[in-house]
C-alpha cells in the first residue's frame, strides 16, 4: 500500500510513522490525489525495476558474451564504462530539461529509448555494434533518475520521503536481481532472448508513464518561488553547486558509486572465473552457467532489497538523536560495507591456504567456497544499498522543488564523472595486468578480478564514508535555508 493512503498523524512523529492522504487536485472533482500518489509510485517503481533489469541482464550475461565475441576483461569493462558516461553526460542537461518542458515526458520518452536500445543489444553481433546499443540504453536512462525523483516527490509528502526513496530503489534492486536471474536463465541457451524479455515490457511502461498526470511540488514542500537565483544553464549549475549537502552527497555518491559498479560489473564474472565453468574446477566439479549467474543474482536481490529498506529506518532512528542523519545513514552504510565486501573476495586466497581444505574433493571445495562467498557478499549487498533512499531523499530537500530535476541531474552527471564512469575500465585494466603477471603476480587463473577489486573498492568506499560523515552537519542549514526546519522535514526533532 503506496503511503499517500495511510491516516493522518503530526508532522512532530517519527518518519516512519503514516501521514495525511494529499486533497484532491485542483481542477479534478472527486479525484482520489491518495489514491493517484499510488498509482504513480508503483508506474515509477515498475519502471525502475525495467531499468535495473536491462542494465543487469547484460552483466549477468557478461561470461558468456566474452565467451561467445572473445572479449577481454578490458573490453568488458570498456561496455560497462561507456553505459555509464553517457549516461553520466546527460543526466543533467535532460533534468534541466524535465524542469522547464515536463518531468514525465522526458521520463516516458527516456524509457522507450533504453527499451528499444536493449532490444537492439539483442541483435549486435560484435563490439562496436553491442557498444552503439549499450551507449544508446545509457541515453535513455540518464534522464530516468533527475527526472524522476522529483516526479515522485511531488505526490509524497517530506517526512515519507527517504521511506517512499527507498521502497523506490526495491524496484532497482530487484530489477538488478531479476535481470541476473534471465540471464542466468538463457546463459545456455539463447541468450539474446533475454535482451527481448527485459526490452519490450518497458514501451508498454514509457505508454503509461506519458499519459499520467504530474505536480510540480508536495503541499508540504517550500513554495513556488523558493530556488537558486541564476537563470541560464550556467546560473544555475553554479548556484547548485553552492549547496554544501549537494557537494557533500556528490562526493559520496562519487566514491560509492566506483564500488557499486566494479563489484556489479564484475560479480558474475568473479564468481564464474573462481567457482564456475572457467574456474580452475573446470566442467567437471565447477558450477554451471546457469548457477554462476543465478547465485549473483540472489546475492543482489536478498542483501540488497534488506538494506535498502532498513536504511530509511536506520535513518529514522539515527535522527532522533543526530542531525543530518539522512546524510549519515549512507555514510555509515558504505563504511559497514567494506569488511564484508573485504572477507567475500578473500575467501579463495585463504582457502587455498587451509591444507585441510585442498585435500578435498574438487566438488567439495566449490561448495564451500561458493556458499562462504555468498554469506559474506550478501553482507556487502545490504550495506552497499543502505546509502539509497536516505541520500535520495536528502537531495530533494535541500533543492528547491522548483529546480529538484536540474539539481539532481547536476549531481547524478558529476557523481558518475567522478566516481565510477571509469570503474569497469580500471579494474578491468588492472585485472589483465595482474593475469599477465604484470605485477608480479602469476598464476592467479581468473581471480585476478576479486584482487584488482580488493585493491580499489575499499579504499573508495572509506572515502565516501569519510566524506558522509564530515559533511552531514551542513543538512540542517540547507534545509532551513528553504524555510523549513530540519525536524518538520525528517518528522522528528533531534535530542539536544
Amino acid at each position: 500500500m503506496s503511503d499517500a493512503t495511510l491516516p493522518e498523524t503530526p508532522k512532530t512523529t517519527s518518519e516512519a510513522t503514516p501521514l495525511p492522504a494529499a486533497p484532491q487536485a485542483p481542477g479534478s472533482a472527486g479525484f482520489k490525489v491518495g489514491r493517484y500518489a499510488s498509482y504513480i509510485f508503483w508506474l515509477m517503481f515498475a519502471i525502475n525495476f525495467i531499468n535495473y533489469a536491462d542494465r543487469f541482464v547484460f552483466s549477468g550475461l557478461s561470461a558468456v558474451l566474452a565467451r561467445q565475441f572473445h572479449f577481454n576483461d578490458f573490453q568488458i569493462g570498456f561496455l560497462a564504462s561507456a553505459f555509464l558516461l553517457i549516461y553520466t553526460l546527460v543526466a543533467f542537461p535532460l533534468g534541466y530539461l524535465a524542469d522547464i518542458v515536463s518531468r514525465k515526458l522526458v521520463v516516458a520518452v527516456g524509457v522507450a529509448l533504453w527499451s528499444l536500445a536493449t532490444i537492439g543489444t539483442a541483435l549486435a553481433g560484435g563490439f562496436f555494434s553491442m557498444l552503439v546499443a549499450r551507449a544508446l540504453v545509457g541515453v535513455g536512462e540518464g534522464s530516468y533518475y533527475p527526472a524522476g525523483t522529483p516526479l515522485l516527490s511531488a505526490w509524497h509528502s517530506p517526512q515519507r520521503r527517504a521511506t517512499v526513496m527507498a521502497r523506490w530503489g526495491v524496484g532497482a534492486l530487484v530489477g538488478a536481481g531479476i535481470g541476473t536471474v534471465v540471464a542466468g536463465a538463457f546463459a545456455s541457451g539463447n541468450w539474446r532472448i533475454a535482451f527481448f524479455v527485459t526490452g519490450i515490457p518497458g514501451l508498454a511502461l514509457a505508454l503509461l508513464m506519458l499519459f499520467a498526470r504530474e505536480k510540480a511540488r508536495h503541499e508540504d514542500d517550500p513554495e513556488e518561488e523558493a530556488g537558486v537565483t541564476g537563470h541560464t544553464f550556467i546560473g544555475k549549475l553554479r548556484e547548485y553547486l553552492r549547496i554544501p549537502t549537494l557537494r557533500v552527497i556528490l562526493g559520496m555518491h562519487a566514491a560509492g558509486f566506483f564500488a557499486l559498479t566494479a563489484t556489479s560489473s564484475f560479480l558474475v564474472i568473479y564468481f564464474s572465473a573462481t567457482y564456475g565453468q572457467d574456474s580452475p574446477f573446470g566442467k567437471a566439479a565447477g558450477l554451471s552457467d546457469t548457477l554462476s549467474s543465478l547465485l549473483p543474482g540472489v546475492v543482489l536481490l536478498v542483501g540488497g532489497i534488506s538494506g535498502g529498506l532498513y536504511g530509511s529506518r536506520w535513518a529514522n532512528q539515527l535522527a532522533r538523536k543526530r542531525s543530518g542523519a539522512r546524510v549519515l545513514a549512507s555514510a555509515y552504510g558504505f563504511l559497514w560495507a567494506i569488511p564484508f565486501l573485504i572477507l567475500a573476495l578473500l575467501t579463495p586466497y585463504v582457502l587455498h591456504a587451509i591444507p585441510a581444505y585442498m585435500a578435498l574433493a574438487p566438488s567439495k571445495q566449490v561448495l564451500i567456497g561458493a556458499a562462504i562467498f555468498i554469506i559474506f557478499a550478501l553482507g556487502g549487498s545490504f550495506f552497499l544499498n543502505v546509502y539509497n533512499g536516505p541520500s535520495s531523499a536528502a537531495l530533494q530537500d535541500v533543492l528547491p522543488p522548483k529546480d529538484r530535476a536540474g539539481g539532481g541531474g547536476l549531481e547524478l552527471t558529476l557523481a558518475h564523472l567522478i566516481g565510477d564512469s571509469y570503474a569497469g575500465v580500471v579494474v578491468g585494466l588492472l585485472a589483465l595486468a595482474l593475469s599477465k603477471g604484470i605485477l608480479g603476480i602469476h598464476g592467479l587463473g581468473g581471480q585476478q578480478i576479486g584482487l584488482a577489486l580488493l585493491i580499489t573498492c575499499p579504499i573508495a568506499l572509506i572515502i565516501s564514508g569519510v566524506i558522509g560523515i564530515r559533511g552531514s552537519r551542513h543538512y540542517a542549514a540547507d534545509v532551513a535555508a528553504l524555510g523549513t526546519p530540519e525536524d518538520a522535514v525528517v518528522g522528528v526533532a533531534p535530542a539536544a
